[in-house]
C-alpha cells in the first residue's frame, strides 16, 4: 500500500493536506491559558497566636498541628517554623493526581479542624494555602509602612487590600502580617487595693 501511495501523487498530496487540516483543527480546539496555574503539591499552613513567645508557639501550636498533618496520607515531608506569634508549616505531598490531591486537601483541613480543641483559645482556625504557579510568584508585592501606630497601619492596609480586590482581573490578594484588634487594659493597683479587688 505504501508503494501505491508513493506512485499516486494526487492521493499523497490529499492525505498530506488532510493531516494538516485535522492537525490545525485539533490545535484550535486545545484549551489554552495565558498564565496557566500549575499545582506543585505544596501546601502552606499559617497559624497565629498574638503575643505568644516562639517556644510557646512551638510546643502549643506547631506540634499539635504537625501531629494532625502527619495523619494525612501521601505526605512526603513536613517543615515548620515557629516564631513570636506565628507558626508556619510547609507540607509537600507525593506526586499524585489532581483528584487525589483534592481529597488529601480535604483530609488536611479536617485534621487541622480536629486539632482546634488542643490549641489555645486565642488561636483561630489556621489558614491553608495551596502553592501553585499563580500563587507562588505574585504579580506585585505592596508594603504598607509609615510612622504611625499599628492600628492605623492595619486600617490602611485593609483599605488597600479591599481596593485591590475590587479591581478587574485581580484573582487573589494575600495579606501577611496583619493581626486582629487587641484591647489593652491599664489599671491603678492602689485603687484596686482600696476597693479590695486583686489584679
Amino acid at each position: 500500500m505504501f508503494v501505491k501511495l508513493l506512485q499516486n501523487h494526487t492521493l499523497t498530496n490529499l492525505t498530506f493536506l488532510l493531516v494538516l487540516v485535522l492537525g490545525w483543527l485539533s490545535y484550535q480546539q486545545l484549551p489554552r491559558e495565558q498564565d496557566p496555574s500549575i499545582n506543585f503539591n505544596w501546601v502552606q499552613v499559617w497559624a497565629y497566636w498574638p503575643g505568644a513567645t516562639a517556644p510557646d508557639v512551638e510546643t502549643r501550636l506547631t506540634k499539635p498541628l504537625e501531629n494532625g498533618i502527619k495523619r494525612v496520607a501521601d505526605v512526603k515531608f513536613v517543615s515548620s517554623t515557629s516564631r513570636e506569634g506565628v507558626s508556619s508549616i510547609l507540607i509537600r505531598f507525593d506526586d499524585i493526581s489532581d483528584a487525589e490531591f483534592d481529597k488529601r486537601m480535604a483530609d488536611l483541613r479536617r485534621e487541622l479542624q480536629a486539632r482546634q480543641d488542643e490549641l489555645p483559645a486565642e488561636v483561630k482556625q489556621p489558614d491553608v494555602f495551596e502553592i501553585t504557579s499563580s500563587k507562588a510568584f505574585p504579580t506585585a508585592t505592596l508594603v504598607v509602612y509609615g510612622e504611625t501606630d499599628e492600628e492605623s497601619l492595619q486600617g490602611i492596609a485593609q483599605d488597600v487590600k479591599d481596593d485591590l480586590e475590587r479591581l478587574d482581573g485581580v484573582d487573589d490578594v494575600l495579606s501577611v502580617g496583619d493581626r486582629g484588634a487587641e484591647l489593652q487594659v491599664e489599671f491603678l493597683p492602689e485603687r484596686l487595693l482600696g476597693l479590695g479587688v486583686s489584679a
